[in-house]
Order: structure tokens, then C-alpha cells, then sequence
């Protein structure tokens, strides 16, 4: 019981909060599916509302093949592993805020606008993964 808690519980309240956030923005009942790809908020939050169910699946595979081995192991490394742990953590988190920032730049938009969209996928990214964190120290 408690393994299924840590694999469907953290991604549940993650992606229930943004949920929540996406939600009740004034931008979300003008929400297009046309609207993905833009590279703009509006773009993310069309992305979000419409592939939620299949983002869902992917939090929980993600959880329960890649997170949950990994956070098992760290449990039981030293606090200065750990900390190295959440160092790393945030250094791939930022990659992969990058990876996905940059293919969806519009170049004319200028080198602003990818900073901006870069910071804003690494802020999404961090919270979440914070979230989840949390709600795992809180099951253990």
C-alpha cells in the first residue's frame, strides 16, 4: 500500500495543483488546441489542458521506474550524498528546462523570450519536483 502511495500520490498532487492553477486563469476557456506549439504561456497551458491525462500516465511511469528506485537509494546514502543528490537534481532539471525551451523559441521573438520561456519551464519543472519530494518525506 505504502509503494502505491509513493508512485500515484506525488504525481496526483502535482498535477492536481497545476491543475488548479491552469484551471482558474482567465486565459483557460479561450484556450485553443491550435494554440500548442506556439511557444508562448497560452501554448503551455493549451498543451497541459489537452494531453493531461496522457502527461498523467507518464508522471506515474515516471514515478514508479525512474524516481521511486532512485529515491530509495538516496534514502539510505549519507546527508552530504544527498545533498550532492538534490544538487544534481536541479542541474537536470535545468537541462532539460533548456532542452525543451530552446526547439519551442521562436528565434524573431529574440534571445529575451527564450530566456523567459526557459525560466519559466525550469520554475514548472522545480516546482513539481518539489511537490513531489515533499509528499514523498511526508509518506516516509
Amino acid at each position: 500500500m505504502k509503494k502505491l502511495l509513493k508512485v500515484m500520490l506525488p504525481p496526483f498532487i502535482g498535477f492536481f495543483l497545476y491543475f488548479i492553477a491552469i484551471r482558474y486563469s482567465s486565459h483557460y476557456f479561450n484556450l485553443t488546441i491550435g494554440q500548442i506549439g506556439t511557444g508562448t504561456l497560452e501554448g503551455f497551458m493549451a498543451y497541459y489542458r489537452y494531453a493531461l491525462p496522457l502527461l498523467f500516465v507518464v508522471a506515474v511511469l515516471t514515478q514508479l521506474l525512474i524516481v521511486i528506485p532512485i529515491w530509495n537509494s538516496v534514502l539510505l546514502k549519507p546527508a552530504s550524498a544527498r545533498l550532492w543528490a538534490i544538487f544534481s537534481f536541479v542541474f537536470v532539471c535545468l537541462i532539460m528546462a533548456a532542452a525543451i525551451s530552446y526547439p519551442i523559441w521562436d528565434k524573431a521573438t529574440g534571445v529575451h523570450h527564450l530566456l523567459m520561456v526557459f525560466l519559466f519551464m525550469s520554475a514548472v519543472q522545480l516546482v513539481y519536483w518539489t511537490i513531489n519530494f515533499i509528499t514523498l518525506i511526508i509518506i516516509e
